[in-house]
């Protein structure tokens, strides 16, 4: 292994447990800077396991220590969730933070890339296609937006992930609801026009603001919530993405891997730039249907080689529907859906048999039913 990363990990997020296998395959020894407990840090793949707190504010303090001894040790640094990430975000300016935080943590970058107003309000300064939003500092100027806009209309609080501060108004009862559910004190609001079309995602990695290489999907199947992380994925393209995407690089500067969530509005045939996610996002290890080799790219960026290689999928690579595991696993269980739970099997990680069990597991403590739950405890203890 010619290359030492350090992954840092706060949560049980279900996505960034596959990823130490990307870091691996491009010639990464990986060290893990986590709370015990995590199925990350049960797969093969993880050379070294930190035990840290679980609290995302001690975690950051330990982080700091961690790099006052070692962090001439490692080639890159990745924190792989948001709330970790925005806790060590709170030390932005601090000189321990320089040469590793994915942006330039001395300027406006760091609230560009977590903050979802910040991030539309920079994105169409920069004449990137996004719907038309407005943000707003209380219930008036909302309800005023909105009756400017019309419903439906997406409301969303200034931090968040995997859907947990956006909500989608149809009127103004869910309006009042949706705003008080929000809300955060004296903070702010984005309202955002609806946008009628097919939900989706690029996987990216960027070097220092260029992105790289990427792959994207139209979201199938959303859980559990519609505004949830997908659970199955439609291998897609399109000519404007690769633009949005240089976009969205020029104005954040991210280095490393990170998402980028779109609308495609299929009668205008446009896409509108939604999100952006500074982590790794779960779908990296797709890049085999993608023929888009995401380890390649990130050696050779280390390598300071990059440029060569397929930047994004080519044409013939689009149509394919991949039900992620153990995504649809969960909801297969948990809906008693059939199909899903048959055809799920093929994305699961049987190279790495400790996280295999660590998904399972998971299975049977959270997502049967609970008389079935019940009646495994029993049967184990006998």
């Amino acid at each position: 292994m010619g290359f030492e990363v350090l992954l840092v990990v706060g949560i049980d997020a279900v996505g960034i447990a596959r990823f130490p296998r990307l870091l691996h395959d491009a010639g990464c020894r990986v060290t893990l800077l986590a709370p015990p407990g995590l199925a990350v840090a049960r797969s093969r793949y993880v050379a070294s396991h930190v035990a840290t707190a679980v609290e995302p504010e001690t975690l950051a303090g330990q982080l700091e220590a961690f790099l006052a001894e070692r962090k001439s040790d490692f080639h890159h640094i990745i924190i792989g969730d948001e709330p970790t990430l925005t806790a060590v975000a709170r030390h932005r300016g601090e000189a321990w933070l320089d040469g590793w935080f994915p942006v330039d943590h001395r300027g406006d970058a760091v609230e560009v890339i977590l903050s979802k107003s910040a991030f539309q309000q920079a994105a169409g300064a920069a004449g990137l296609t996004i719907p038309k939003s407005e943000i707003c500092t209380g219930f008036a100027e909302v309800e005023a937006a909105v009756r400017a806009m019309g419903y439906p209309v997406m409301l969303k609080s200034p931090y968040g992930c995997s859907g947990s501060g956006v909500r989608k108004v149809a009127d103004e009862a869910e309006l009042k609801a949706a705003f008080e559910l929000l809300y955060e004190g004296n903070g702010v609001m984005l309202v955002q026009q609806f946008v009628d079309g097919r939900v989706g995602s690029s996987d990216v990695l960027f070097d220092r603001g260029a992105p790289v290489c990427w792959q994207s999907w139209n979201s199938r199947l959303c859980w559990p919530t519609p505004l949830a992380s997908s659970c199955a994925r439609e291998a897609m393209s399109h000519r404007d993405i690769g633009l949005m995407l240089t976009g969205v690089g020029a104005l954040s500067g991210f280095h490393g891997f990170a998402g980028v969530d779109w609308m495609h509005d299929a009668e205008r045939d446009r896409v509108y730039l939604i999100e952006f996610n500074p982590r790794p996002t779960p779908t990296y290890h797709l890049d085999a249907h993608s023929r888009v080799s995401f380890a390649g790219s990130f050696r050779a960026m280390l390598e300071g080689t990059c440029g060569a290689g397929c930047r994004e999928r080519l044409p013939e690579a689009c149509g394919a529907v991949i039900h992620l595991f153990p995504q649809s696993l969960y909801r297969a269980v948990s809906e008693r859906e059939l199909n899903s739970f048959l055809r799920c099997w093929s994305d699961a990680p049987w190279s790495d048999p400790l996280l295999m069990a660590a998904y399972l597991r998971r299975v049977f403590t959270h997502f049967l039913p609970l008389r079935w739950r019940q009646a495994v405890k029993r049967l184990l203890r006998r």
